[in-house]
């Protein structure tokens, strides 16, 4: 099997033909760049249209009949996970009742490897943050893969380099640690999987992309080639990896199987975000080897200031689902839900966006069932909801749901769509106690709370004496 090596890869970016802008019309400034590695030729712009940014009432979709959701399991029950990020990363497991969704914490598994906190830059704080608060800046840090008959639980260990892997068992306390593996790169924060492919997203350097083999039965991590990772197409100076406001963010699979990677500020960024673009990076994806190929990157800035493109999630018809951090005037405080069309095929087309009303707004979760989009807002201790039409016009509904949930990181959706599971990481509040909140969604995308539980999570003076002094931060959320 022949395999693209990052210097092969790199040569075909050096070829990209130069970069064309398109600037939207409309309020806002909008403008995106676009780039594409060993095809030459140029993109034209295309207009777009923008939703409201008010919310009026609107007749809410309830459960859709024709839309199917992820396969009930196999096995007779269902698992939570997350992970304490510490210097001795441990997996916490939950027990989750399907019926009403309520956790029981069962127990906590090592990975044998080392979690990891970025920083913001040392020259400055641009936003009144703990690193605590969000200490990989990333989502799918912790996944659960593999087939209908073996599920896998896959984690990074941002500290050390590596991905572990475990077997999940017939019952919940059963999760077997299968091994560690190198990931080509440091400060791993990301990980996807479909059909048996495995990706994990390094943030440290330039930023690198790891491939593997997922084996069925066993969890066994089988790399594409063991010397080789395609490295991110952008230049970081030395010492300016793994700046929290500046790293990758998330990787994940397209509608059309390839690659997608969001950088919050291309090259490194900095303290200012004027003129410090993020960009979208979709890589082709040779679906029978997995080889990564050419590389579509867009840049993404609005009146000259970079948008830090965070997390990213897809709707029924395919349309990218992206939160811009800071999607106005690069502040925090307004951060943005863009649907964008094409991201596979051709340069995307924003379609429509809607602020989020928060600080910090940075990961997301679309449920299928209700068209009903949800935000956790990191800086402002809420989630946010937003209401996607037939004609994917996103409209914010509230942005104060939540109960209060304090410096809220991660989510996950049941595989029903019925239940939403946040991440507080607690770094806020005065006890410093992370949890998990759980809430039912409703049909006009509320969330109803079911429950907190502080059970098998350290609060920070325990892990703080546990490990020397080390905080790190809770990170990642998997559902089974």
């Amino acid at each position: 099997m022949k395999l693209t090596t990052a210097a092969t890869f790199l040569a075909a970016v050096s070829g990209a033909a130069p970069l064309v802008t398109a600037t939207k019309a409309g309020k806002g400034g909008y403008s995106m760049s676009y780039s594409k590695s060993s095809k030459g030729g140029s993109y034209s712009s295309k207009s777009s249209k923008k939703s409201s940014m008010s919310y009026s009432s609107k007749s809410y979709k309830e459960a859709k009949s024709s839309k199917s959701c992820t396969p009930d399991s196999p096995f007779n029950f269902s698992t939570v996970y997350t992970m304490d990020n510490q210097p001795e990363n441990q997996i916490s497991i939950y027990e989750r009742d399907q019926q009403d969704g309520t956790l029981n914490f069962i127990s906590t598994v090592a990975t044998n490897g080392s979690g990891f906190q970025l920083q913001f830059d040392p020259a400055t704080d641009p936003a009144p943050l703990r690193p605590q608060q969000d200490p990989l800046a990333s989502t799918g840090s912790i996944i659960v893969a593999g087939s209908e008959t073996q599920k896998c639980l896959l984690a990074v260990n941002a500290g050390s380099g590596t991905v572990s892997t475990f077997k999940i068992g017939a019952a919940p306390d059963e999760l077997t640690l299968v091994g560690t593996f190198e990931t080509g790169g440091t400060i791993p924060v990301s990980i996807t999987e479909r059909n048996g492919l495995v990706y994990v997203l390094n943030a440290g350097g330039n930023g690198s992309i790891m491939g593997f083999n997922l084996v069925p039965f066993t969890c066994q991590l089988f790399p594409f080639d063991a010397s080789t990772s395609t490295e991110l197409s952008q230049t970081v100076p030395d010492g300016g990896g793994g700046i929290l406001t500046a790293t990758p963010t998330q990787i994940g699979f397209t509608p059309e199987n390839n690659i997608l990677v969001t950088i919050k500020q291309t090259n490194g960024g900095g303290p200012d975000f004027e003129n410090q673009t993020g960009s979208l990076n979709v890589y082709e994806v040779n679906q029978n080897d997995g080889t990564i190929g050419s590389l579509i990157q867009t840049s993404l800035s609005r009146e000259g200031f970079g948008t830090l493109p965070f997390s990213f999630t897809f709707d029924d018809s395919g349309n990218l689902l992206l939160i811009e951090l800071a999607g106005i005037e690069g502040s925090f405080d307004r951060g943005v839900v863009s649907v964008m069309a094409n991201i596979d095929s051709n340069p995307p087309l924003l379609t429509s966006e809607a602020e989020s009303g928060a600080t910090a707004t940075c990961w997301i979760e679309y449920n299928p069932l209700t068209s009903c989009i949800y935000t956790t807002n990191n800086g402002s201790r809420s989630i946010s909801s937003f209401y996607l039409n037939e004609d994917s016009e996103v409209e914010l509904v509230s942005n104060d749901l939540g109960g209060g949930l304090d410096a809220p990181t991660d989510m996950i959706q049941s595989s029903d769509s019925k239940y939403l599971y946040a991440l507080s990481t607690g770094a806020q509040t005065e006890d410093l106690q992370p949890l998990i909140y759980v809430y039912e969604m409703t049909g006009d995308c509320g969330l109803k709370q079911v429950q907190v539980i502080a059970d098998g999570l350290d609060d920070e003076a325990t892990r703080s004496a546990t490990d020397g002094g080390v905080v790190n931060g809770y990170v990642g959320l998997a559902l089974f």
